[in-house]
């Protein structure tokens, strides 16, 4: 509508009039029938709009509405998962440094105890257990210090994969190896960070658990992503990992939910572990747009027979 400008109008309208417009053009911007604003168009004459002129600035109001909805749609969707995001590394701390802390609070009250009871075989016992600890839990920090400074390359995740392993190799001392096979479409950047965050969750296991003198990356570029981390340690017997001792699972389990991929481990005492993340062929994004099955399977031991174990 137009709406003629008078000097004794309001004040924003009466300095308007003071530099010379005598008419605003009012376009409202609606979404869904909800007023969200409007476009003001200024003239410094007369001015009358026919109906092209009319339906036109209509149909700019239209998408400016749109586009509006889309920003603040887009703003929603990064806030929710900047919350998830910061929830889940909220738990992860929890199970691994929260959990290594109570652990050494345990110690320190053991050790007092033996220090007044005179027990000093118990004493040195409890320091010996303590200096563990300590070592651990320093090393995890450092481990999720490094883990959340890697970065990813929006067009090929090799590079990241390349930088974990290199930093894996330097913490730990283990030889590393990676193989990359086949072809695949670049990986969404939110996808590829959660398929790090598995791996090195992954590699993190084997470095607290596995006791191995080998470790390496498998990667399968295909319609469906395969990441396998494969070592030559001790194994364990996955019928029994779902303990407190095996947190790492719970947060493997968990990245990959959000990315709609599958996890599945393969171990037995003696025979190392090979952890391998599938993607769906259509990964979603970690902010959940599409619809993919979910779930975590833990192979028996008996599944380890087709597979040989690297020596």
């Amino acid at each position: 509508r137009v709406i003629p400008i008078h000097i004794h109008d309001a004040a924003p309208m009466r300095h308007c009039a003071k530099v010379g417009y005598q008419n605003v053009v009012s376009v409202p911007v609606r979404l869904q029938q909800r007023l969200i604003g409007e476009i003001d168009l200024f003239f410094r004459g007369e001015i009358a709009l026919n109906a092209g002129e009319t339906d036109l600035l209509d149909a700019l109001a239209s998408h400016l509405a749109s586009a509006l909805e889309g920003l603040r749609a887009a703003a929603l969707e990064r806030e929710a998962a900047v919350g998830e995001e910061r929830a889940l590394i909220a738990r992860e701390l929890h199970d691994s440094i929260a959990q290594s802390l109570a652990f050494l609070k345990i110690q320190v009250q053991l050790l007092r105890s033996a220090v007044q009871k005179d027990q000093p075989a118990l004493v040195q016992t409890t320091l010996d257990e303590l200096d563990v600890g300590l070592r651990e839990s320093i090393n995890d920090v450092r481990e999720l210090l490094v883990n959340f400074r890697t970065r990813t390359n929006t067009d090929d995740i090799e590079a990241a994969l390349q930088e974990t392993l290199h930093k894996f190799q330097h913490q730990t001392g283990l030889p590393t190896r990676l193989e990359v096979e086949g072809q695949g479409l670049p990986l969404p950047p939110d996808v590829q960070v959660q398929v790090l965050h598995v791996l090195q969750e992954a590699l993190s296991n084997v470095r607290k658990h596995a006791e191995a003198s080998h470790v390496s990356l498998e990667v399968v570029k295909s319609a469906r992503w395969r990441f396998t981390v494969r070592d030559n340690g001790t194994g364990f017997d996955v019928s029994h990992a779902h303990g407190p001792t095996h947190v790492g699972m719970k947060i493997m389990r968990e990245r990959a939910e959000r990315i709609g991929a599958h996890v599945k481990v393969v171990s037995s005492p003696g025979h190392g572990t090979a952890v391998t993340l599938t993607l769906p062929p259509y990964p979603v994004t970690a902010s959940g747009v599409g619809t993919v099955g979910r779930d975590l399977s833990l192979t028996s031991p008996a599944s380890v027979e087709s597979r040989t174990p690297i020596l």
